[in-house]
């Protein structure tokens, strides 16, 4: 096991989660008070926690989450684990809103951040299958997990992470079928696309590409027609959860929480006749998304960079499963952000609403870095640092930077951390609370605020030494690439649906 990158992936990513115990914010709290009033409670009702959260909806005077309950859902084994094993009361109803609560932290990292170790685990297997080496490949999952806006949202309850990990986890079971039980995976991919729709319904779009993929599959003979059937009947089992759960809260299958906002601001873009809340493709919004402080996704994951040199290695390669499902999803994901009026995030780390299309782009990153020399892996290294430092700075202060912050980095993360007076309406101490603040909490608090940023000296220090000790210690023999089914080459059989 010590050999696998992926093993090493998995600890490094997980461990670094561990560090985080993030305040929540209205977005986490609206799923983890419906986490905790189903188990808590056995009720999806809100009542008493709606003084916990302004993103809720209210339902013929009855309080409700306004998300869908995809996350809710699965955030529910992790807190009866540590509910049960910990000892953890219940939840406080009728009480003013908590900064921090001991089931968050466990909950949160029980889902998000295990999902997103999952998620570094799945692309270190797929850079693997590209023709990456174990170093390489070991990057491509690190610097996913690590070096990407993905490691401020593993530390948090929002949905994102959940719904990466369910989209590259359906794509995964699809490109790779060349091994056993087809009819299974097959299930299991249409099970993750849909369930990702019913964590954050706009990427229902990247559901329908993953099932067109799987049609092409079948069109072009890789596949028998049966997958399709086996894949429809996979998310037509996530979709009942969502139709169940929409008719026991709101009385009907077709409703849901976002038509009855209880915040004004969200009342006016969400509802019946457009859930999505989207308007019309915002041409404007295209630089600011891309590059720049602000919200750039260039700016806050530089290793993405490869990417476009990627699709182009993809598209030589006749890698085409890859090369069109992950260049699909990534625009569509990028076509709903432009589109929706809320678009900035709000208080957030980098562009929030592009954060599930990250694995994807990760992918073209993994053909770069397979195609290209030491020089293109030092580049890819280069990169991850620099997007590990930065993504490091953002979750010191807490990883939620307000909209109407033009420079996020410039005008509030790196003053907090030279000791800059708190601006007036910063809502949480300087720096996010982690293990080190809470094990040593007397130490710190002597030291002038300046110099509290060494509480995260030993993070870094374990995450390199860590990662030292990967790099000496997995395979140095390459595998050789297993090619998805879209990628044979004439005359060979390898990967094509066998029963």
């Amino acid at each position: 096991m010590l050999r696998r990158p992926e093993t090493w992936v998995f600890v490094i990513l997980l461990g670094s989660y561990a560090f985080f115990w993030h305040a929540r914010d209205w977005n986490s709290a609206s799923r983890l008070m419906l986490t905790y009033s189903i188990v808590d409670r056995g009720t999806v009702l809100l009542d008493g926690l709606d003084q916990q959260t302004g993103d809720i909806a209210k339902f013929h005077g009855r309080y409700y989450s306004d998300k869908l309950p995809g996350y809710s859902l699965l955030a529910t084994l992790p807190y009866a684990v540590a509910k049960t094993v910990l000892g953890l009361p219940p939840h406080p109803r009728n009480v003013a809103g908590l900064a921090y609560w001991p089931a968050d932290y466990w909950t949160t990292l029980g889902t998000s951040g295990f999902l997103s170790a999952l998620s570094g685990v799945l692309l270190t297997i797929l850079a693997r299958d590209l023709g990456c080496g174990p170093r390489r490949s070991l990057l491509v999952g690190l610097g996913y997990g690590l070096a990407t806006p993905a490691y401020a949202y593993a530390t948090m309850s929002h949905g994102h992470q959940a719904t990466a990990f369910s989209l590259l986890a359906s794509f995964t079971l699809l490109w790779r079928e060349k091994q056993a039980r087809p009819a299974v995976r097959a299930f299991l991919a249409g099970v993750m696309a849909a369930y990702a729709a019913v964590i954050e319904i706009q990427v229902g779009p990247v559901s329908a590409i993953l099932g067109f993929y799987l049609l092409a599959q079948v069109v072009t003979g890789q596949r028998k027609v049966a997958r399709l059937g086996e894949f429809a009947v996979g998310a037509s089992l996530p979709t009942l959860v969502l139709l169940g759960y929409n008719f026991l809260a709101f009385g009907s299958p077709w409703d849901m929480g976002y038509f009855h906002h209880a915040t004004d601001a969200f009342q006016k873009v969400h509802s019946a006749e457009n859930p999505l809340g989207l308007r019309g493709i915002a041409g404007a919004r295209i630089i600011p998304l891309l590059w720049g402080g602000y919200r750039g996704l260039f700016f806050y994951a530089p290793i993405l960079g490869l990417a476009i040199p990627g699709w182009v290695v993809l598209a030589n390669r006749r890698k085409w499963g890859v090369a069109v499902v992950s260049a699909a999803t990534v625009l569509a994901i990028f076509l709903v952000n432009l589109s929706y009026p809320e678009w900035t995030g709000g208080w957030s780390t980098g562009p929030r609403l592009l954060v599930p299309l990250i694995p994807f782009a990760m992918l073209p990153v993994a053909a770069s870095l397979a195609a290209g020399g030491p020089l293109t892996t030092w580049v890819g290294v280069g990169l991850a640092l620099a997007g590990g430092v930065l993504m490091l700075l953002f979750q010191g202060i807490g990883a939620h930077v307000p909209q109407f912050i033009a420079d996020p980095l410039l005008d509030v993360v790196l003053p907090l951390w030279s000791g800059s007076p708190l601006p007036a309406w910063w809502v949480s101490g300087r720096f996010a609370r982690n293990l080190v603040s809470l094990l040593i909490p007397g130490p710190l608090a002597q030291l002038p605020e300046r110099w509290q940023g060494l509480q995260f000296v030993p993070l870094v220090a374990a995450q390199l030494i860590v990662i030292g000790a990967a790099s000496r210690w997995i395979r140095r023999v390459p595998r050789p690439p297993v090619p998805g089914p879209a990628d044979q080459q004439p005359g060979s059989n390898l990967g094509v649906d066998q029963e």
